[in-house]
């Protein structure tokens, strides 16, 4: 859970200075404990402090130019 709000304030972070955000910017940011899956990273932009916006490839090895979200931070009313 901590390593988990850690990776969410840094896609905040990087969505307040960039405009958007994917998994790919929170891994180059990041380095995954060995004790945890990498599937972790999956709930990163759950909730609805992150919309969608686009798509773009996955551009670490071992995920085989797989299909990712780019999100940006939900416009709060």
């Amino acid at each position: 859970a901590d390593f988990l709000a850690h990776c969410r304030r840094i896609a905040t972070d990087i969505a307040k200075s960039q405009g958007s955000v994917s998994i790919n910017d929170v891994r180059a940011a990041i380095d995954l404990p060995a004790e945890l899956h990498p599937s972790v990273l999956g709930a990163v932009f759950r909730g609805k402090k992150f919309t969608a916006i686009g798509f773009t490839e996955a551009n670490h090895k071992a995920a085989h130019a797989r299909v990712v979200r780019i999100y940006k931070l939900t416009e709060e009313k």
